[in-house]
């Protein structure tokens, strides 16, 4: 299979084209850029060069892949409605990955059991819980919203921790590269989906939509 992967979750955005043989990843190409105004800007652009230099084309491709969150808002969109036009106009298969998993995949070693967290706004983290074992990687915490006092908690027992702004290990940046190889070993395997089930993962909603909960004025 030829995949393309996206990830527009934050500042940077990055594009990655391989070839996926029997769970092995063979990177063709990828794209990044650091955003200064919106990814849409860029993105379009990137893509077409992405595959200009690889050789591939838009009816090259079989599968996708996109970080469908947590992460900006407006980022997150921009991926996401990258992907569902290509799904929808080629026919193809979508995987949706999410941020949290793509950074306990790059951080954990084999047979860890590791905790991520990323800060939300204001005192909130966005934060899951994943095992990575010889050949493949699990859930162990789904992914939610937590207030900086409780991440000790939901930590505990576990073999690694990585929470933003506390490990100066920890990179929070995800990229498209990363998504990949983590495709490939998850257990149970992520199954490709319809353009029209992929939506952005946000655990919470802006400022504006907490607010109006608070004042029961939104479900």
């Amino acid at each position: 299979m030829l995949l393309l992967a996206v990830d527009t979750s934050g500042p940077t955005g990055s594009l990655a084209l391989a070839a996926v043989d029997g769970g092995k990843v063979l990177k063709l190409h990828e794209s990044s850029w650091i955003k200064k105004a919106m990814h849409s800007e860029v993105a379009t652009v990137r893509l077409q060069e992405l595959l200009k230099g690889s050789g591939a084309t838009f009816r090259s491709l079989t599968h996708l892949a996109v970080n469908c969150g947590p992460g900006s808002f407006t980022g997150l969109r921009v991926g996401i409605n990258m992907v569902k036009s290509l799904a929808y106009a080629l026919a193809l298969p979508v995987a949706p990955l999410n941020t949290l998993e793509t950074l306990a995949f790059r951080e954990g070693l084999p047979g860890e059991r590791i905790f991520v967290a990323l800060r939300a706004v204001q005192n909130f983290f966005y934060c899951a819980a994943y095992t990575k074992g010889e050949t493949g990687m699990a859930c162990i915490l789904e992914p939610r919203s937590a207030l900086e006092e409780e991440l000790e908690k939901l930590a505990q027992g576990l073999d690694k921790v990585r929470i933003e702004g506390r490990t100066l290990a920890f990179d929070p940046l995800t990229s498209a590269n990363v998504l990949l190889p983590l495709l490939t070993q998850l257990t149970p395997p992520r199954p490709y989906l319809n353009w029209k089930q992929i939506e952005p993962l946000y655990i919470r909603g802006s400022e504006a939509e907490e607010k109006l909960k608070k004042k029961g004025l939104l479900l």
